[in-house]
């Protein structure tokens, strides 16, 4: 059975995003550089350049006037929007190999997707200063999974038999069959693609924030509230008849947002998928 640590450390090409981000990142980092500069290297790669202008040009940002160019869409999103574009537009095509009985990918990367935007709407209502990290933090939250499935195909199938009722469960059931789980993976390898603490730390703490470290607590209670958000209402089909379960209250009261916003956080968040979801998951 493979360590937690030796399966982060051979995760192979997993071990880091297309080197096209980093490319980014650097330049966004420099701050001597240009809306222009940081176009210049997008435009480098015609898969990112078309996702980037498809996403700008759709509801999900509202711009009344079309965004023709990679620069001005640079200029008129700002770095940390655009950090977040350019993570979700490459980490979607990371992962392949995965054993199709195990996972669908497209189911996976639609509940990713739903968490994403539903984190990013609550992070908005707190008025956090940096609302894409929670959008990214949502989309790879669970990411860890998808590590485990490729290295750990067969332990991953008795997971899967349990028939875990939810995340909590099904983290349990990896801790005793594995000996760690998927929250524990997802942090490690975000940690090895360098992203910044705060997503590291609420992908790693998401089922048990209170042991987060104080600075990224915070974070990692709106990605449990994101979390069931999306378990108990985002992803109820029309028609089904099952009783809804509501998000306990005192998740409410750790985020400091009132239970009673649920619905137009719901609608904020139905809102931003539709109008991202075939441009991210096509």
């Amino acid at each position: 059975m493979l360590s937690l640590e030796k399966l982060i450390d051979r995760s192979g090409k997993l071990g880091s995003l297309p080197a096209i981000v980093y490319k980014v990142f650097e330049v966004m980092d420099d701050p001597k550089s240009t809306a222009t500069r940081i176009g210049q290297v997008i435009n480098d790669d015609p898969a990112l350049t078309a996702r980037l202008l498809k996403l700008v040009n759709s509801p999900f940002y509202g711009f009344m006037a079309k965004v023709d160019t990679v620069y001005r869409a640079v200029a008129l999103i700002g770095h940390e929007e655009l950090r977040s574009v350019v993570v979700a537009a490459s980490a979607v095509n990371v992962f392949d190999g995965i054993p199709s009985e195990l996972v669908s990918m497209h189911d996976f990367w639609k509940r990713s997707l739903s968490t994403a935007v539903t984190a990013r709407v609550l992070a908005a209502f707190k008025r956090e200063q940096t609302i894409e990290r929670f959008f990214i933090a949502g989309l790879l939250h669970d990411i860890g999974s998808l590590l485990m499935y490729l290295k750990l195909p067969e332990e991953m199938a008795q997971v899967l038999r349990r028939e875990a009722p939810d995340t909590c469960e099904r983290a349990k059931a990896e801790k005793e069959i594995i000996g760690y789980d998927y929250t524990q993976v997802g942090g490690g390898l975000l940690n090895k693609w360098n992203l910044p603490p705060q997503i590291c730390a609420s992908v790693r703490y998401q089922l048990e924030p209170e042991r987060a470290p104080e600075k990224e607590q915070n974070a990692a209670w709106l990605i449990y509230l994101a979390n069931e958000i999306v378990d108990k209402h985002f992803e109820r089909k029309e028609g089904n008849e099952q009783k809804v379960e509501e998000v306990d209250a005192a998740i409410w009261q750790a985020n400091k947002l009132d239970a009673s916003l649920l619905p137009k956080i719901l609608e904020k968040a139905q809102q931003q998928f539709e109008s991202s979801r075939d441009i991210l998951i096509s």
